[in-house]
């Protein structure tokens, strides 16, 4: 920030002006003086990004404010009290400063996020749009076991219905579009401001408050999670936010799917699943049938052999993974003898 600009100036202002003159001043310089209609001239291209800046301080608030007190160009300017008593620049140092637009489209406050432009002329590189989604799903090992599928929630920007992602309140007065002329087209393209109509309105939609999109609720559904064995990320195209901006653009859901071990299970070799089991001592040297309950909650029957052993592994045919839709491998039993304990 200059403070010795006159930002109130460089759009036509004085520095009384209210925020809806801000806007209006602003709005009706970037389309006279947009590159776009201005066929490279260079004086035009300066020009607006003269405005482009000044809009930058004056419709934020903090920065607006800021201004006002510290800038002889200011409303609330005072040469004793705006500089912190000649101190320096409040924690800036005097002296690096650095022109920030918070992140924001500049566009957004007098447009309603409806940016016709798609870019920006501060420091920083050409507007983008982060429309990409990422979630975390954490499943476990009996979720593997059972493969049912995965149906993931979350939440994304759409198209407002209301407005059909103009922003606008197609009940307000109706204007022809200053980007296109009432075409509908711009530089050989629909033009993204009107969306093609030719026509612009006055109002912002009541629904999305002229953001043009509004946050939704989404799912996906994820098939054959047996397989998983291991922690993945996913990218599912087309399944982020819609673009503000440009109707065919859409990000992508980035889905991590991280596996919950159990304690009690280890999977060996990709397929075979393997259970610590304890088993009274007597029951191991006369080889009863003991009952447990599996991952999936269902009891299996088995009977031991006789003198098993403490570390024996044995195997239960197909109580394992899923190999493909039918068939299972096998649940290996490793024994834990336990000499102690009540038995019920």
């Amino acid at each position: 920030m200059d403070y010795n600009k006159n930002y109130y100036a460089d759009l036509g202002l004085d520095k009384n002006a209210t925020d809806d003159e801000i806007k209006k001043s602003f709005r009706k310089l970037a389309i006279k003086y947009h590159p776009d209609k201005n066929n490279g001239n260079k004086d035009a291209e300066n020009r607006f990004k003269i405005i482009n800046e000044a809009n930058g301080i004056l419709s934020d608030t903090k920065l607006k404010q800021e201004y006002d007190q510290r800038s002889p160009h200011g409303k609330s300017y005072s040469p004793f009290g705006g500089f912190g008593g000649f101190g320096g620049f409040d924690g800036f140092g005097g002296s690096g400063f650095e022109f920030n637009f918070g992140g924001n489209d500049i566009f957004s406050t007098f447009f309603g996020q409806n940016n016709p432009f798609g870019f920006n002329f501060s420091h920083r590189e050409e507007f983008k749009e982060n429309l990409d989604v990422n979630v975390n799903a954490t499943i476990t090992l009996k979720d593997i076991y059972l493969n049912e599928t995965l149906t993931i929630k979350y939440k994304k920007y759409v198209h407002c219905d209301d407005c059909k992602g103009t922003g606008f309140d197609n009940k307000s007065q109706a204007d022809t579009c200053e980007i296109c002329n009432g075409t509908g087209k711009h530089n050989g393209k629909i033009c993204e401001y009107c969306l093609g109509t030719g026509i612009i309105h006055s109002g912002q939609c009541k629904t999305c408050h002229g953001e043009k999109v509004i946050l939704q609720d989404a799912e996906v559904s994820i098939q054959n999670i047996s397989q998983l064995r291991n922690s993945i990320k996913n990218i599912h195209r087309g399944y982020g936010h819609q673009s503000k901006y440009y109707r065919d653009k859409i990000g992508n859901l980035i889905l991590t799917v991280n596996v919950n071990r159990d304690d009690n299970y280890t999977i060996i070799n990709n397929f075979e699943l393997h259970k610590n089991i304890d088993i009274h001592f007597q029951d191991a040297i006369d080889g009863k049938e003991i009952t447990f309950n599996h991952i999936d909650n269902i009891k299996i029957d088995f009977k031991l052999p006789t003198k098993t052993k403490n570390g024996d592994i044995l195997k239960i045919k197909n109580k394992g993974l899923l190999i493909n839709d039918n068939n299972r491998s096998d649940l290996y039993l490793k024994i834990n003898i336990i000499i102690d304990y009540e038995r019920i």
